[in-house]
């Protein structure tokens, strides 16, 4: 423990990249050499009493079975993850031991049930959601659980014409979009009973893409997912929910802020360098959660679930990255590479005690 609390130290001070660089990395080409670069080389131990909640973007997962559903541009059987990614991605599943995990990019359930079945065989995910969210190219969100899952939704083309903007900052919506807006990828929500008294409503959320050129969209969606949290509290005040996934965002965006300013709290919220001026913000490196250097995953909490938050567990868990030189476009995975995205973590204490 007191290594990693030293690695993050040093890292949150900016004296050095993340510890955890690969054995001799010069014995291999530097095409197939790959590096922790950003979030911590091991997750941090999780404390006895608490359950793990973690989410976790698999980079266009997809199993070997075809799609007749996915043809043309779209045909998934060029798209099939192979044996060796597929194992790196069990692997960190396996460090994170997570009790509830949240995944983006997922065929399907059939292929997230032959994954859970071939690589995790002894996690004790009894427990899977995966529901088509409309998306073309043939990927949703799923949650693996080690606890009951007791309602399931999405919310299929759905609008999104009416979500209230109310205030300055917003993005400004193209004239050619400002009807028949749907969520790119429709949230998925599960109800997962942690035990009989207690209840944890999870979102597992892939908002749009697309960077600055969609933020608007991202808005949009962000504003909806609010109005079903409100909707949730406004029937039950004391139930603990958690959004997680992959926002497509950084922290001083507007789609983030919907959902601050509305009480959900980051849970990684001290992750952000303010700079005096004109100059963005920054982050450590330690807090990063895609190859890119960007910050695109979160877990956000309610009042309720925040207050059950054990302090210190929220960290990113840096699986290998690869090279400077790595082309995503036209390059193989490198060696030890799992995915694009790098997973948060966080601890609680689900207690409910007044």
């Amino acid at each position: 423990m007191q290594k990693k609390i030293l690695v993050m130290s040093i890292c949150a001070a900016g004296a050095c990249v993340l510890a955890g660089m690969v054995a001799n990395p010069e014995a291999a080409p530097a095409q197939d050499r790959a590096m922790h670069k950003f979030g911590l080389a091991e997750p941090l131990d999780k404390r006895e009493g608490t359950v793990r909640l973690a989410t976790y973007n698999m980079l266009n997962f997809f199993d070997s079975v075809d799609d007749p559903t996915l043809q043309g541009e779209f045909d998934d059987a060029g798209m099939i993850t192979d044996e060796k990614r597929c194992q790196k991605l069990a692997d960190a599943i396996r460090a994170m031991d997570a009790d509830i995990l949240a995944l983006q990019e997922i065929e399907s359930l059939q292929a997230i049930e032959w994954f859970r079945d071939t690589y995790l065989t002894d996690m004790g995910y009894d427990h899977v959601a995966s529901i088509d969210v409309g998306y073309k190219r043939g990927v949703e969100n799923s949650v693996l659980s080690r606890f009951p899952i007791t309602n399931t939704k999405v919310w299929l083309d759905e609008s999104l014409d009416d979500v209230q903007r109310i205030g300055p900052g917003w993005d400004e919506v193209p004239e050619d979009s400002q009807q028949g807006l749907e969520f790119r990828r429709s949230p998925l929500m599960v109800d997962v009973a942690i035990r009989d008294d207690y209840t944890l409503t999870v979102f597992c959320v892939h908002h749009k893409s697309g960077g600055l050129r969609t933020m608007w969209w991202r808005e949009a969606e962000a504003l909806q997912i609010m109005e079903y949290i409100n909707d949730i509290e406004e029937q039950d005040p004391a139930r603990n929910i958690v959004v997680m996934g992959d926002f497509n965002s950084a922290p001083w965006d507007k789609s983030i802020r919907v959902y601050t300013q509305a009480g959900m709290v980051d849970t990684l919220s001290h992750r952000i360098i303010p700079r005096w001026k004109d100059a963005d913000p920054t982050e450590p490196d330690l807090y990063k959660t895609h190859e890119s250097g960007r910050t695109l995953d979160y877990i956000l909490m309610n009042s309720a679930a925040h207050r059950e938050l054990v302090i210190g567990s929220p960290h990113v868990y840096g699986t290998l990255s690869p090279p400077d030189s790595y082309n995503w476009r036209k390059d193989p995975h490198p060696e030890g590479y799992a995915s694009d995205h790098y997973p948060v973590i966080v601890d609680i204490r689900p207690e409910d005690r007044l």
